[in-house]
């Protein structure tokens, strides 16, 4: 897998991803609307304060995952986000190297002690990817409801490593 900064034409491929209100939500929390549409992403994708992240696969070049990082220094708050693998290629360690390389860009150019991010609790398979990577729970953020179900999103937080 390479990480490479994420193109225009990279949404409308992450767009094909999600198929419906639950996945959208699981995948960008309360940020967008269904349907989706690409006018939504293109907004996104318009934040100085974050850097997106697409992970392609270095042989086929096809794009795998997305994630992003927002690093706002006068807020000293660094949060990963919109994290998203290909429904083709999850289970493979996508999501793994994907994360391990935001994290990586993150920490390497900036001084903020801390990333955070935010899941949703009955995700076992992303909150068990975050804990192997140092990230540990700080609590509920807040509670959602999703097509008549509430969700808890945790916060998780993962301190600088040195040594």
């Amino acid at each position: 897998m390479e990480l490479r900064p994420t193109t225009a034409d990279d949404l409308q491929t992450i767009l094909g991803w999600v198929k419906d209100n639950q996945e959208m939500v699981m995948w960008s929390g309360p940020t967008f609307v269904w349907p989706l549409e690409h006018t939504q992403l293109a907004r996104y994708f318009d934040n100085p304060n974050r850097s997106y992240w697409s992970a392609v696969d270095a042989e086929s070049l096809e794009l795998v995952g997305h994630a992003s990082l927002l690093i706002d220094n006068d807020a000293d708050l660094m949060r990963i986000g919109f994290i998203i693998v290909n429904p083709e290629h999850r289970g493979r360690g996508v999501g793994r190297e994907l994360v391990e390389a935001v994290i990586h860009e993150g920490f390497a150019t900036t001084t903020i002690p801390v990333m955070t991010l935010g899941v949703y609790a009955h995700n076992t398979a992303a909150l068990n990817l975050y804990e192997t990577l140092g990230f540990s729970s700080t609590g509920v953020r807040f509670q959602t409801t999703v097509d008549q179900e509430q969700w808890d999103v945790l916060e998780m937080a993962r301190p600088r490593m040195t040594g």
